[in-house]
């Protein structure tokens, strides 16, 4: 019987007596198991049949009762698009599901601390790191809506140009975040979210926060970064910098060298990282140590 009903449209409704031979009626699954339950006859239609997937509609017929006719099936027929719709939803919901904890999965394994915003609402996301930030009370938090908090009004004002300049369509940028404490400043990067795909539905416009705490991590040697991006020693010293927070003028003035050179070395790494800006450099830079840093032997 289910392979018959398999064999049939989405949506056509039958009865077993009609699509099943007369010689199979009275099978050992029929004889054993339907008529002891006091079940003789069928009444279904697939609702899904795609793929190798299938999903059907079956009621039973007590073998007290007579046959199903043409009117029971018109019944079902009638009901059949609802029962197919409900079943999509339910599927649509399972899906979206999986995608979110796929998503969850995903942003804890990073080190940095990441929090995904759109518009006005709730934050999409917030990972472990982020919260284990947020928690310390030295400098960042989190509202009611688990958004962003800065403590520091010039950080904060800086934060908010950079989350509007995403808004825009702009790359988003650096801001230093100093602790409570007086320990080293987090370094906040301010980015596009990444829009498009499954991971992160609904998320086009939306902005991205990776939260660097240099006190939990050791930077990274000049080496490391230029063995990862494929970039001169110079250009990996400048981008290590930048990973600290730095600005381009700070740096040419603490290495001794002329912003000329700094400006070299800054257009070699974007010709190497196929990237445009120093957000996107940052960005690049921080998914290569994540993502492939552990598989670097370890330096002194």
């Amino acid at each position: 019987m289910p392979r018959a009903f398999a064999a049939l449209a989405a949506g056509t409704v039958t009865t077993s007596n009609r699509i099943v031979p007369e010689s199979k009626h009275r099978s050992i699954f029929v004889n054993e198991y339907l008529l002891p339950l006091g079940a003789a006859e069928a009444l279904g239609c697939p609702l899904l049949s795609s793929n190798g997937r299938f999903a059907a509609l079956c009621v039973l017929q007590d073998s007290k009762q007579s046959s199903y006719d043409d009117e029971d099936i018109a019944r079902l027929e009638r009901l059949t698009p609802h029962l197919t719709r409900a079943l999509q939803i339910r599927r649509l919901f399972l899906q979206s599901e999986g995608r979110g904890k796929a998503l969850e999965s995903i942003v804890d394994r990073n080190e940095p601390g990441m929090i995904g915003l759109r518009g006005t609402g709730p934050a999409l996301f917030v990972n472990a790191a982020a919260r284990a930030v947020a928690a310390a009370h030295d400098g960042i938090s989190l509202d009611r809506q688990r958004r962003l908090v800065v403590v520091d009004r010039l950080a904060a004002t800086r934060l908010g140009k950079l989350e509007t300049d995403v808004l825009r369509d702009g790359a988003g940028g650096l801001v230093r975040i100093p602790r409570l404490s007086g320990g080293s400043p987090y370094v906040v990067l301010v980015s596009p979210l990444p829009s498009g795909d499954d991971l992160f539905p609904n998320s086009q416009g939306g902005v991205l926060f990776a939260i660097h705490d240099p006190v939990r991590r050791k930077t990274p040697t000049e080496r490391r970064i230029a063995e990862l991006l494929h970039i001169p020693l110079g250009a990996a010293k400048l981008v290590r910098a930048m990973l600290e927070g730095v600005d381009l003028k700070d740096y040419s003035d603490r290495a001794g060298i002329s912003m000329n050179t700094v400006r070299f070395d800054l257009k070699t790494a974007f010709a190497r990282t196929e990237t445009r800006s120093q957000a996107a450099l940052v960005r690049n830079a921080l998914s290569a140590l994540s993502d492939l840093g552990p598989y670097f032997p370890a330096e002194e």
